[in-house]
């Protein structure tokens, strides 16, 4: 396979999956902040903050990912 299109794939790839964990903290937030609202210290917000840190530590990784392919030469 041509090594230019190996690399464009590997990149919709990467950036498909940033799209996703920053809209899973998005979400995650969101819920965390619902459930803060209508229940106090519920027993699942520590669930959801390891969530949220999980995720962002998943956007890092991906952004990490995404710089090591584009550095790569053609």
């Amino acid at each position: 396979m041509d090594r230019r299109l190996y690399r464009e794939l590997w990149t919709l790839r990467f950036n498909k999956m940033l799209d996703l964990e920053k809209k899973s903290v998005g979400d995650y937030t969101a819920l965390l902040a619902e459930c803060r609202r209508l229940h106090k210290n519920h027993s699942i917000e520590p669930h959801l903050e390891r969530l949220i840190t999980d995720e962002k530590k998943h956007v890092l990784l991906v952004g990490e990912l995404i710089e090591i392919l584009c550095a790569q030469a053609d």
